[in-house]
């Protein structure tokens, strides 16, 4: 009984520890696509800031996932001035 509660208890710790890393892959691969875009637009002389949309529209994300990575983001940064823009820093 107890065997069973342990081999229970460390399948459930790895699945876990499973989700949790292909969560974390899957919002550091999604960063990185808005970053780029953010960054190679910044360097056409465009503005520095980018609706979700516009972002969503080059990248293949919804607009709700670019909001979602881009406030959980340390290296993305709203707009003061405009709802849902996003700037690379």
């Amino acid at each position: 009984m107890i065997s069973e509660f342990i081999i229970a208890l460390v399948v459930l710790v790895t699945v876990a520890a499973h989700v949790a890393l292909y969560r974390w892959v899957k919002f550091k691969i999604h960063e990185g696509l808005i970053l780029n875009y953010l960054r190679s637009a910044g360097e056409e002389g465009t503005s520095n800031y980018h609706h979700a949309d516009a972002i969503a529209g080059h990248t293949q994300l919804t607009a709700k996932r670019i909001a979602v990575v881009c406030q959980n983001s340390g290296q993305i940064h709203p707009d003061p001035n405009g709802e849902n823009h996003w700037c690379a820093s």
